[in-house]
């Protein structure tokens, strides 16, 4: 039954119009957006398990705003995800292997920082499956342009659709230990097609991540910026860290622990930026060989 706000108690009415007032006083709306790609093409070459994916993110917040606000629902970030997994041999797997799954997200996020803590929040809904049109499209482009395509009999036996909404919460803290060197350990916890939590450690070096509304990779944990803004400069990223995995969609049997180690340059300049990470990401299954290495890529201008 549709709620008139005439009908709102007094009380309640009044503290709607309480919260809303200071964000209804800020001249409000688009602040940008950024993309991250990473692929196995970039890493050592080959065409197996986390293959590819990417992320866009939209950020609406007050106007001129260059870093998290002190409280959360003031900045808002739309993040859509594309994700494709596929077997370490595409034409005929491996019996156990890793089945193709083509994966997109839609994920809503909120940013705050307070007390020296960087904190955010995310829900949002993830789908997998032929249903998503990922892998067809993934064919019809590796046709195009010659490169292997999957099988047909592996692109039939990939997960089926499946629709669940996800949460994400994570925390991090910039301990500086010098002018150029920045420590900054994380937790993080997710709930959806994947749950999971995780904690680890970035060490920042350079300007390059000083300031901005950042996150973080599904796939590979690098940091990355979502707004414009920065010092030009030479900046790099290392980071670590580990993942006890609850379920997994994706897998019959996936590996409690989940490690990655990762490194990266940012090459920022004053109307554009790039960066360059790889990323080792250990095993993800039960009888996955090995680990594996990918690439990650950002480039964004600046207007």
């Amino acid at each position: 039954m549709p709620v008139s706000f005439g009908r709102l108690p007094g009380a309640a009415l009044a503290l709607l119009v309480t919260l809303a007032t200071p964000l209804l006083a800020q001249e409000r709306g688009f602040l940008g957006f950024s993309t991250f790609t990473t692929n196995d093409a970039f890493g050592d070459g080959a065409d197996r398990w986390q293959t590819s994916s990417l992320s866009t993110s939209f950020l609406y917040g007050p106007k001129g705003l260059a870093d998290p606000p002190s409280r959360f629902g003031a900045l808002w970030e739309l993040r859509t995800g594309m994700q494709i997994i596929t077997p370490e041999n595409t034409q005929t797997p491996a019996p156990g292997d890793r089945a193709v799954a083509g994966i997109l997200r839609a994920e809503l996020w909120t940013h705050a920082a307070r007390g020296g803590w960087d904190m955010a929040l995310g829900v949002g809904v993830e789908a997998v499956g032929p249903g998503t049109r990922v892998i067809a499209a993934q064919d019809r482009f590796h046709q195009r342009f010659g490169f292997d395509r999957i099988a047909p009999a592996a692109r039939a036996g990939q997960i089926g659709t499946t629709i669940r909404p996800m949460a994400s919460a994570s925390i991090a803290r910039s301990v500086h230990m010098s002018d150029a060197i920045t420590l900054r350990p994380f937790a993080e916890a997710r709930a959806g097609l994947e749950t999971y939590g995780r904690v680890g450690v970035d060490v920042l070096i350079g300007p390059g991540f000083d300031q901005g509304v950042l996150a973080r990779d599904y796939v590979t944990g690098h940091l990355y910026k979502t707004n414009k803004g920065g010092s030009p400069g030479v900046s790099a990223i290392f980071g670590a860290d580990v993942a006890g995995v609850v379920s997994s969609r994706y897998l019959p049997a996936p590996t409690r622990l989940r490690p990655r180690l990762r490194g990266g340059l940012l090459v920022e300049e004053n109307n554009f930026s790039v960066f360059y990470g790889a990323t080792w990401l250990g095993r993800e299954f039960v009888g996955q060989p090995s680990g594996q290495l990918v690439g990650s890529l950002q480039f964004r201008l600046k207007f």
